[in-house]
């Protein structure tokens, strides 16, 4: 009715201006006492008991504005000064209505005065910024996914991660540390995943009490021995239901490699200390251990770990000779020092141990130290045919044919006719200009 009064045009078509603004007056003071009548936050001071509705003073001063702007201004100044929620109501502007509801709803922390705002994103914003006053609830009210989705991470509602999740393991285990509740794992239909539910969630918690809950006793001592080592607590190591494991556990966090001489079965004591020794990288260790099987493999562990060929000599088990050749095999790969393949017996290692390192090098000059010639010729093969190499690995090969063979394949590569003039071989060089170009 308001945006009807007000349009200029239809007054200067209709009826004069002391007849509009009469008409305006009476339509405000009906529009008053129905809106003064049922809602106010701020109610008048001790009005005389046989008035029920009362026009306020402001309302008919706005409503003889003579255009909207002012009559806007005037309602927003009213409410804002005289903290008079009822006058956004009579606010023509979507916008400045909108500003003015947002202002009490922020000032009277009331989620249900967001719900007056037009503007979607203003809306959302007013929700958005209520929410910690008023509770995550209010966060469902924004529109705006996006910032729905935010505001519940503010306020720690971490199942929104667990949403788009399909049903099944993940999306309950989600669910499960989003809620902070371990029980949602007895949702799953398989006691195996329950388990594992248990396990991941005590893990995600810090909670070692929790590695009480899984059936599997397998699955309890795994997860004890997790926060033992995690918190270096050996009281853990002590709740591991097998020796070997538990053994395990406390040398690890005791530091302490005689707990191994607990263990009564000597296998199990021997491997106790191979891998205490491999671990550490200590060899003086390995020599306590009384089966040659672990103690060669305790030797090469060492050495390969710390890239020390000579731990490889103290193998002394002639009737395992091979071990010593798979410990230098091993620190010869890892150090890419192909002189430690001469140390190796048997021939057939001894070269496939240059072939890797010429492989690994990108190195086909590493192939001049193969005895065996076809397995020489092979080794060429693969490095010049099946990888890039610099053109400068050719000039340290023996052989002349493969040397010349090695520029040609370079120069074709990278299309670079100059590496052709290292070859010896004239009719090989005119092939490879020509192939090269």
């Amino acid at each position: 009715m308001r945006k009807a009064a007000l349009s200029k045009e239809t007054l200067i078509n209709s009826c004069s201006l002391n007849l509009f603004m009469k008409l305006r007056i009476v339509i405000f003071m009906l529009v008053a006492l129905l809106i003064f009548g049922c809602v106010s936050y701020t109610p008048p001071a001790e009005q005389p008991t046989n008035q029920t509705n009362v026009t306020p003073v402001t309302v008919l001063s706005c409503a003889e504005m003579k255009d909207v702007v002012t009559g806007d201004n005037c309602y927003y100044n009213d409410a804002i000064t005289k903290d008079n929620l009822t006058s956004c109501s009579f606010i023509f502007s979507t916008q400045l209505r909108d500003s003015c509801n947002l202002i009490f709803a922020i000032e009277l922390n009331d989620s249900s005065l967001c719900g007056r705002i037009n503007v979607n994103d203003t809306r959302d914003d007013c929700y958005h910024t209520l929410a910690p006053r008023v509770g995550i609830t209010t966060c469902n009210k924004i529109e705006s996914d996006s910032l729905r989705m935010q505001c519940r991470i503010e306020l720690g509602d971490d199942t929104v991660y667990c949403e788009n999740m399909t049903a099944g393991y993940d999306s309950k285990l989600c669910m499960a540390k989003a809620k902070g509740n371990y029980s949602i794992c007895l949702e799953l239909n398989n006691v195996s995943l329950i388990d594992n539910c248990y396990i991941d969630f005590a893990k995600n918690k810090g909670s070692y009490p929790l590695c009480n809950l899984p059936s599997d006793s397998s699955l309890r001592d795994d997860c004890f021995k997790y926060f033992a080592f995690l918190e270096s607590n050996s009281s853990l190591c002590e709740k591991i239901s097998v020796a070997y494991p538990k053994y395990l556990c406390l040398t690890r966090v005791t530091n302490n490699y005689t707990l191994c001489n607990e263990l009564t079965d000597y296998l199990q004591r021997d491997s106790c200390l191979e891998i205490f020794a491999s671990e550490r990288m200590n060899s003086s260790l390995c020599s306590n251990i009384s089966t040659h099987l672990y103690q060669d493999r305790c030797y090469t562990d060492v050495a390969f770990k710390s890239r020390n060929a000579s731990i490889c000599s103290y193998i002394t088990c002639y009737e395992c000779i091979t071990d010593k050749d798979i410990c230098y095999y091993q620190v010869a790969n890892v150090t890419a020092d192909v002189s430690l393949c001469s140390r190796i017996s048997d021939q057939f290692k001894r070269d496939n141990c240059i072939l890797d390192i010429a492989k690994s090098a990108h190195n086909p000059a590493v192939c001049s130290n193969i005895e065996n010639s076809y397995r020489k010729s092979t080794c060429f093969t693969v490095v010049m045919y099946n990888q890039p190499y610099a053109p400068s690995a050719c000039d340290n090969i023996t052989q002349q044919t493969w040397k010349d063979e090695c520029y040609k394949n370079a120069a074709i590569t990278n299309k670079n006719s100059t590496i052709c003039n290292n070859i010896s071989d004239q009719f090989l060089k005119s092939d490879c200009i020509r192939d090269s170009v």
